[in-house]
Formats: C-alpha cells, structure tokens, sequence
C-alpha cells in the first residue's frame, strides 16, 4: 500500500459542510506548496544504473529481483541493440506482456506447458506460434533461449522488468490522477511540469480519472512497479475534500466512511 504523505501538524474542527470547502481550499493550497516543492534529484534516473529499477516479483519465474532477472533483460536490450531490432523487439515484449494479461491466451498455453513428456524447448516453440506475429527476430531466439535454460517461465516476469526498464532509460515517470471532476487541459499541462520536478523525470505519462465520490479535490499516485498498468503506486498524496472531512471527523473522535 502507497503510504501517503501526511499532511500534519494540520488539524482542523468539524464545520459546516461550506466552511469545510473554504478550510479544504487552503489546506490543499499549503499541501500543494509541499507537493510541489523542488526535490533532490539522485542519479537513481540516470540510464545506466541497473540497482534503481523497481523490483519485480519473481513469481514462478525462479529468479529474483534484480539478480538474474535483470541479467537476462539486459541480455535481451543488448541483443536486440546488436541485430538494429531494438523497436520490433519493444513492440514484441509489449505483446507478450498483454499476452500475459489475457485469459485466452492464458488457457491455450495451459495445454502447451502441462503437455506431459514436451520438452521445454517444444513448450517454447508452442508459445512462440500462440505469440505470432512477432515483429522480431530476436525475440523467438530469446524464448528458446531461456527453455534451454529452464527459465521459460521467467518470460513474463522479464517482459514486465523490460518495460519498466524501458520507461527508466528514455526518464518518463506515470502518474495517475484521479480528481472529482474533468481536469482542464491547462491543469493536466501544470502537473505534468510539478510532476517532472518532483520526480526529476524527463517527460510524463499522465493518466485521469474522473471519481465524484471524492467530493472536490484529487489524488496523485507515481512510483508504479508496473509502469504499463499501473498497478502498486509506492508513492502518493490525497487531497481531496473527501480526505479531509474524514480526518475533520476524526479528529474529532468520529470515525466514519464517505
């Protein structure tokens, strides 16, 4: 779970439902000044640093975040650079990690891999014809590759590392926004550069989301471990008025749910 930033020492009472909005307004004014203020930004952004990736769940796989995972994602990224495939192979990892999203898919290579007495590299030949069309040559190779070393099942995990490596490398931080009404153009626009200097990142990815039953305000979530679905944000901050006549109630020894 993200842990929010707090916005103590701030306290307030319980008011009136107008008053809350006008105490909302300044609350959000002072916690956007905090949000937004200039942040040290570390190398951890730089292209080459392979310790700053965000772990991965090593599932199934057998391998585990930021050992051998990330030697065969970077043996597939140099792989792909050497052959001058480097956009067929982004496009094929994209497709696999969908692939790996949909029931399906999911179904059919059930039967491939429980197929008893199938080798692995058989199970990989079967995997690759449920993935075709694959732009690439590279990547077919690479799957039969890690049959070989009994690592097929450390395919989706990997796809999952390249991606989030891919948005690492090219410095473009998502960020996903839910507010209580339609943002404007102009605000999206203004975020976006906040966002940059709150995470030192080069370019944005800005998803919306529209949710009334935060009752005025928004929430910003970044840091996901997967940069494509946006599952898990690590960090976060809520500043909706929802938010804030929960913890008005609380302070004053209610406890209730909007």
């Amino acid at each position: 779970q993200p842990v929010w930033p707090s916005l103590e020492p701030f306290s307030y009472p319980v008011f009136p439902l107008v008053m809350a909005r006008s105490q909302l307004l300044s609350a959000v004014g002072v916690a956007c000044c905090l949000l937004w203020a200039p942040a040290f930004v570390s190398p951890r952004l730089a292209a080459t640093s392979r310790t700053v990736r965000t772990p991965m769940r090593a599932d199934a796989s057998g391998l585990t975040p930021g050992g051998p995972l990330v030697v065969y994602t970077d043996a597939l990224i140099e792989a792909a650079a050497k052959k001058a495939e480097s956009v067929p192979v982004t496009k094929d990892v994209m497709k696999i990690k969908a692939a790996f999203g949909d029931e399906d898919f999911l179904e059919q290579l059930t039967f491939v891999q429980n197929d008893l007495g199938t080798t692995e590299v058989a199970k990989a030949a079967g995997m690759i014809k449920l993935l075709q069309p694959l732009a690439s040559t590279v990547v077919p190779k690479f799957i039969t590759f890690l049959a070989k070393k009994k690592r097929l099942l450390a395919l989706k995990p990997i796809s999952e590392e390249y991606v989030a490596t891919l948005y690492q490398t090219q410095s473009i931080a998502p960020v996903k926004v839910r507010s209580a009404s339609r943002m404007t153009e102009a605000q999206i626009d203004t975020i976006k550069e906040k966002m940059k200097a709150k995470t030192g990142a080069s370019d944005i990815k800005l998803v919306t989301e529209v949710d009334a039953g935060l009752l005025g305000g928004f929430v910003v979530e970044w840091g996901f471990t997967d940069p494509e679905n946006l599952d898990t944000p690590t960090e976060g901050v809520d500043l909706t008025l929802k938010s804030f006549l929960e913890k008005a109630a609380l302070n004053q020894g209610v406890v209730t749910t909007l």
